[in-house]
């Protein structure tokens, strides 16, 4: 099918009048618009092409049309098919000037002809786009290129034309030159060492050059291997701006086959290059825009014109610089090939011969370049044009007159001849460009963007390059160097206005890099440490904490104390949060820290930046310490337990949706790593945000390493940004160290999850480290030899920061290998029970929680039900749709809901969820611990079908619930046993300080008790209030269903000479230890323990422990689901009988104890028989499961 065709109306011929400026006569007014000519779906080419005639010229643009797209003539059946969506429509013909040759004598005219092809035809790919353009017309006589037009659509596409990240403005800024030309040099010539290079680039930085470039002739030869080379040119370039205190940049040559190309590029980047130098006519266009696109490159790109002399445009009586004619057009114009189209790929510079140099170009198509750098284009920032090509030092002046000031003039070898003394050289440079005052303003915020341009990131070694330097490795190790291809979309990022009271991007830097010195320094002095994390992270904790977030002043404890304990009845609750502000102030921004494993990172940002005493960061992983290795929420800087990582961005969305519910002002934003991503329960935490619109911004370390290795190697899952889209969520992509690039993106915000995807490089200002790769995970030192090479870097590095002591209250740093006690007195028992009759008149109850969850959700503000996708089937439905405003349906996303609903109480509100018991309890334990259970968050977890009360089979069936909930610190569990219950549970949930896990029932349930359930109160079950007797047979505990169970069997053997002390439990945990005990007392034969779960870990499980624990030899039967065995689909009625915890093989247990075969009134086919019909009515429908 062909796609739809959009009406294509094209320009008025008044839109296009061109005033034949220029010498040439064939370029466009520059007051126009790009905006007044261009259409959304169609780009337009101007060819020049030389013919007899205007019809002439109409037939050769007919034929250049199809030629650039279908290749076939016109009249073909196969072309007339395709023709309307690929063939480029003629839009104009005019004549430009006649002319008669002098070989030939034949006269001929000039005509420009523009031609506007489809989008489609370049398939959103720049190299595709340039074989439209001129492709096989290139080889053709009589045929030049004037000038392109994008389509709209095309000005909007980064991912086909990013153009310049920089500009002119950017590298003003970056070099800290405000105003007056710069200046440029070569490293030359061929056949010099690496070192010698390094001396000449130091010189010339100290004498002022802006940018050091290697000649475009060195590539990777043996005088001068490139990883030597740029490693010792780098270092000379940025300890001479140590000394200075200027930013020049060097910019090494990426003349390197393509298999090497991106590789390069990189190592420059982690050496401390401050820009690189690209020449398209060898390795291609397509490379400049790929390491523009790529938010983790983030370095200035010059271009340099070797090899695109022979696509240069000359016309019939025109040829370079005059001297010679041309018979036919041919090639790109000047104008286009060195000022559009670099601007279009990413380029911030552009290399051309100048006038009046040996390479004949005469003044106009110098200026026409000039022209194409600078004049407007859309989004696409103007860069400087670069006059170059044996210019000498007396033309300077003259050459400032004609490009402007916004130029960057080159002089290479005329700079040599001046003398041995390239510093002095370099200063008579400066003069004569007028730059003799100094090159930075004072107090000029300069921003060093993502260059490794502070000495503290400088890798130094004068000695030589580190061993194999010479050799380029074959694969590279670092991610992609060619992000996910996108069109621009409202998440594209856009400029934000420097705020005034912002910390200036520079002492961000000199944070960050002191931040690496810090961790450098503790992984020296233990032999190990997570260097690789502070190398990626740096640039952007140090953003968020100086620029983008309002945190406000720190009211923690300069040093913390020693951990006191788990939260607990006796142990309050603290988190690091204190560190970064008052969390509970509603105008402030809360940061939520997820990767933990980066927590000495974040330590030593606390310590540079005054919100950590430099004695508490003495105390990391020291024994007792609450400065731990692997950060907890009790750690500086801390929010919440983040668990086996992945679980801090669900509880930061349900901290975002409490505190929009409260009416809060600030934000909340989430710092996490890539790695992070791999787990579900992110992109089900990013679905809800995306569902219930909740706003929270997460900051992505995305520097493609795991514990293992490299993540495309350990489990590659592919574009993050377009699945993170395709989920809905907004989306910016930055180079994770440029400070200003961080902090712009952060602050823009959308009305849902916002991700900042930071791509960062993990030897980022170490490049020593890259000899580990690919797992960087933790250094520790292999030997002496690779631990004094560290020491080496450490001792180049600036020194550290003075940082005083802040300790102004707070306990004293626990000393090194001192061990803290900790109170376990607050141990969970109860010593309550209390006698219990029986209604004699049991009723059944239909679906009692379903009314009385809204009765008394209405009457608690605060609590807000969480289902999953079982709303009905937990009798939620009737609160739903009566209470929107306490409801959130999570789907089937039980993960999320737990940490989400952590999240939710740690503002203040008690989620109440409501899903099946296996749904709570197996898959999203990890969650249930560590969001929940760690920091003992009022919580409820109500879990429907416990045991055997469903026959949805293995899947549904919780026998294995209560050992797992037990396990839990904090955690409570509650079981019901009857309708009382279940209308009386939520009052004793809410009456617990800390979570609670409840084995809920639903549906039809009996009435048995007159009284509601007590927390930590057993019922002593009797007929008439019988006291506690020594002469008591047997002690039967019984929870939930189970006691219902035994209630039928005591009916069934009364009065064949059997006492029983029954014990109902409806707390399960604490566990009634003394209530076991005492019963325990009055008992002849021995104990009974009848539960609807697995024997192994339940109540028959925890009874054990109390009798083994207070040698009681007394036997105990435990009945429930046997151990080792999982159930089956069935009636709950043939599933308890069938797997021996209902009444038959409780009186089989009694007669086991007592010694002796009980006379029955009823054998088992007949009870069972006898309740069949009840049986049927029980049975579960199959849309409840």
């Amino acid at each position: 099918m062909a796609p739809n065709i959009a009406k294509y109306n094209p320009p008025s011929s008044s839109t296009h009048a061109f005033d034949g400026g220029g010498k040439s006569g064939l370029h466009a007014p520059r007051s126009i618009s790009p905006d007044s000519y261009q259409h959304p779906e169609r780009f337009w080419v101007d060819y020049v092409v030389e013919a007899s005639s205007k019809e002439h010229a109409r037939t050769l643009a007919r034929e250049l049309a199809l030629e650039q797209t279908v290749e076939l003539p016109g009249q073909i059946d196969a072309v007339r098919e395709v023709e309307a969506y690929t063939v480029g429509s003629i839009e104009r013909i005019e004549l430009l000037r006649h002319h008669t040759s002098t070989s030939t004598g034949h006269d001929h005219s000039l005509y420009r002809v523009s031609i506007a092809y489809p989008n489609d035809t370049a398939g959103e790919e720049l190299p595709q786009f340039l074989n439209v353009v001129f492709g096989n017309t290139s080889l053709k006589k009589g045929v030049s290129v004037e000038n392109v037009t994008l389509s709209r659509h095309f000005m909007d596409t980064p991912a086909m034309f990013p153009g310049p990240k920089f500009g002119i403005q950017g590298l003003r800024d970056l070099l800290g030159v405000p105003q007056a030309p710069l200046l440029c040099t070569a490293l030359k010539p061929m056949g010099k060492s690496s070192q010698e290079f390094a001396d000449m680039a130091y010189a010339l930085a100290k004498g002022g050059i802006d940018i050091i470039k290697d000649d475009h002739g060195l590539a990777s030869q043996v005088w001068a291997p490139f990883e030597q080379r740029v490693q010792l040119c780098s270092e000379a370039v940025l300890r001479a701006n140590r000394e200075t205190g200027r930013n020049s940049l060097y910019a090494p040559c990426l003349n390197a086959p393509s298999d090497l190309f991106f590789e390069r590029a990189r190592y420059a980047k982690d050496c401390g290059a401050g820009a690189v130098m690209i020449l398209p006519g060898i390795t291609g266009w397509d490379g400049i825009r790929r390491l523009a696109s790529d938010p983790t490159f983030g370095l200035p790109i010059l271009v340099h014109p070797a090899l695109l002399g022979g696509w240069l445009q000359s016309h019939p009586g025109h040829g370079h610089g005059g001297d010679e004619e041309e018979e036919h057009p041919r090639g790109l114009s000047h104008e286009f090939l060195f000022g559009a189209l670099p601007r279009l790929c990413g380029g911030d510079a552009v290399i051309f011969p100048n006038a009046g140099g040996r390479f004949q170009f005469t003044m106009d198509e110098c200026q026409q370049v000039a022209e194409g750098c600078r004049r407007p284009l859309g989004r696409f920032k103007s860069i400087l044009p670069s006059p170059a090509g044996g210019m000498k030092l007396h033309r300077v002046e003259e050459m400032r007159k004609t490009f402007g000031d916004d130029t960057l003039f080159l002089i290479g070898g005329a700079l040599l001849e001046q003398g041995p003394d390239l510093e002095a050289d370099a200063r008579m440079f400066a003069h004569c460009a007028g730059r003799d005052s100094s090159y930075s303003e004072p107090g000029l915020d300069v921003p060093r963007t993502s260059r490794d341009d502070d000495p503290k990131e400088a890798f130094a070694s004068s000695s030589g390059p580190r061993p194999g330097a010479n050799v380029a490795p074959k694969k590279a190790y670092v991610s992609s160097f060619d992000p996910p291809r996108r069109t621009a979309t409202a998440d594209s990022p856009k400029a934000v206005p420097e705020r005034r009271d912002a910390t200036p991007v520079v002492e961000v830097q000199k944070v960050a890099n002191a931040v690496r010195r810090r961790v450098l320094e503790y992984t020296l002095r233990n032999n190990g440490g997570y260097l690789s994390q502070a190398c990626s992270s740096a640039e952007t904790l140090a953003t968020l904490y100086l620029r983008s977030l309002n945190l406000g002043p720190s009211v923690a404890d300069p040093i913390p104390g020693p951990f006191r304990g788990s939260p607990g009845p006796a142990v309050e609750t603290i988190t690091g949060e204190g560190h970064n502000g008052d969390p509970t102030d509603p105008s402030l921004d809360r940061l939520i820290f997820s990767p933990v494993h980066y927590a000495l990172v974040l330590y030593s940002l606390l310590v540079e930046i005054g919100r950590l005493d430099i004695k508490a960061f003495e105390s990391y992983n020291k024994d007792g310490s609450t400065v731990e290795l692997i950060g907890a929420e009790h750690s500086p800087g801390h929010a919440v337990t983040a668990g086996s990582l992945a679980q801090a961005l669900s509880q930061a969305a349900g901290i975002s949706y409490a505190r929009k519910l409260k009416g809060h002002s600030g934000r909340v934003v989430v710092y996490m790593s890539d790695g992070e991503l791999q787990e579900g329960q992110i992109w089900e935490a990013v679905q809800a945000m995306v569902f219930h619109s909740i706003k929270v911004t997460a900051v992505v370390d995305i520097n493609a390493q795991q514990c293992d290795g490299k993540m495309e190697q350990v489990c590659n899952i592919g574009s993050i940004a377009n699945k993170l889209r395709a989920f809905g969520a907004a989306v910016s992509e930055v180079d994770g160290h440029s400070i200003q690039d961080i902090d712009a993106a952060v602050a823009r915000t959308h009305n849902g999850p916002s991700f900042v995807l930071c791509y960062t490089h993990p030897c980022h200002g170490f490049p020593l480290l890259r000899s580990r790769a690919p797992k960087l995970h933790y250094v520790r030192f292999k030997d002496a030899a690779e631990k004094q090479q560290w020491e080496d870097v450490l001792a180049k590095m600036d020194p550290p920061r003075k940082i005083a002591s802040n300790a102004k209250r707070g306990s004293p740093a626990p000393q090194t290998n001192q061990s803290v006690v900790l109170d376990t007195t607050h141990a969970l028992t109860t010593t309550s029970m209390e006698q219990c009759s029986i209604l004699s008149d049991v009723e059944t109850v239909t679906r009692p929680h379903r009314k009385h969850l809204v009765e008394w959700i209405t009457a608690h503000p605060k609590a807000i039900i969480l289902t999953a996708d079982l709303t009905s089937s937990c009798e939620a439905d009737l609160s739903r749709d009566t209470l929107p405003n306490q409801y959130l349906s999570m789907g089937m996303a039980e993960q999320n809901m737990m940490s989400f609903a952590g999240g939710l109480a740690r503002e203040g509100y008690h989620p109440f969820i409501h899903t099946f018991g296996v749904f709570i309890t197996r898959r999203p334990f990890d969650q249930v611990a560590m969001s929940i259970g760690v920091p003992n968050l009022p919580v409820r977890l109500l879990g429907f079908l416990p045991g055997l009360t469903t026959p949805g089979g293995v899947t549904h069936q919780a026998i294995d619930d209560v050992a797992l909930m037990r396990s839990i610190p904090n955690m409570r569990v509650l079981e019901v046993g009857d309708c009382t219950e279940v209308e009386s549970v939520l009052d004793v949930a809410e009456s617990i300080d800390g979570p609670v896990y409840i084995r809920m029932l639903r549906g039809e349930i009996p009435r048995l008790f007159p009284s509601p359930m007590k927390f930590g109160t057993s019922r002593l079950l009797s007929e008439g209030g019988c006291p506690l007797s020594r002469d008591s047979d047997i002690a039967l505990v019984t929870t939930g269903i189970c006691t219902e169970e035994a209630i039928k069997a005591q009916e069934m053997i009364r009065g064949l000479g059997v006492s029983i002390l029954h014990l109902h439990l409806s707390t399960i945990v604490p566990f009634p230890a003394d209530d076991i005990l005492r019963i325990c007392n009055f008992v002849k034969h021995g104990i009974i323990t009848m539960e609807n779960h697995s024997v192994v870990g339940g109540v028959g499980s925890a009874t054990a422990e109390v009798l083994a624990e207070h040698a009681i030899a007394k036997p105990l039967i435990r009945l429930g689901v046997p151990a080792n065995t999982y159930a089956h689909g069935a009636s709950r009625e043939y599933l308890v009988s069938e797997y021996g915890f209902d009444a038959f093989a409780l009186i089989g247990a009694i007669e086991k104890l007592v010694g002796k075969k009980l006379k029955r009134e009823w054998e088992p086919g007949q009870y069972q028989q006898a309740g069949a019909d009840r049986v049927v009515n029980l049975l579960e429908r199959p849309e409840d499961l």
